[in-house]
């Protein structure tokens, strides 16, 4: 008997092409805790292996040192925090497949990144076109919906319409866009005065 594949969207790149599978509202989970462990787990190694692919292509890395980058528990990181960023990454890449197809539908590629330093991590949506550009460049037509500690001024507010020194410290979710102006956006932002 002769089975046809399920429907599937199709996710290409220089670095090749593969299909993910659309469900349809017929199929079921089987009841067998192995074989939903078994089957996650594929799908998890699989979307593992298509994140890494795609991030050394991008970046022309090997997938073993990219996958030493996530893996690797820096210094200045608590055990608490690098759990964290190790489950967020894994987060992100279980929705990888699809937000990198959303990504791609708008031209852009999306990454997922940690800030040790600033006890940290955030997700970066950056241009496809600009891949080939330097980081500054780069840097300066992301997106990144960033959760990190930074510093606010939470004084008076100038003629500019910015606060002003005393600063505090904060660990806020925030979105960054530097081409539109925006840093640590809400936190961050120009207070226009009321007449």
């Amino acid at each position: 008997m002769l089975v046809s594949p399920p429907p599937a969207f199709v996710i290409a790149s220089g670095a090749g092409t593969i299909a993910v599978p659309f469900w349809s509202q017929g199929f079921s989970l089987p009841n067998d805790p192995f074989v939903c462990t078994a089957a996650f787990s594929v799908y998890m190694i699989a979307a593992n292996f298509l994140y890494l692919s795609r991030r050394s292509y991008l970046r022309q890395m090997s997938k073993r040192k990219l996958l030493q980058i996530r893996t690797s528990r820096e210094d200045c990181t608590t055990f608490t925090l690098y759990m964290t960023t190790v489950a967020v990454w894994q987060l992100f890449v279980f929705v990888f497949p699809i937000v990198e197809t959303v990504a791609r539908m708008f031209g852009k590629v999306s990454f997922f990144y940690s800030y040790p330093n600033a006890g940290g991590l955030g997700f970066i949506l950056e241009p496809r076109r600009a891949q080939h550009l330097s980081i500054s460049k780069r840097t300066k037509q992301q997106i990144r919906f960033d959760w990190h500690r930074f510093s606010v001024n939470v004084g008076g507010i100038g003629r500019e319409g910015y606060r002003h020194p005393p600063s505090i410290e904060m660990n806020r979710p925030h979105v960054d866009i530097p081409s539109k102006g925006l840093k640590h956006w809400p936190w961050r932002r120009r207070f226009v005065k009321q007449d």
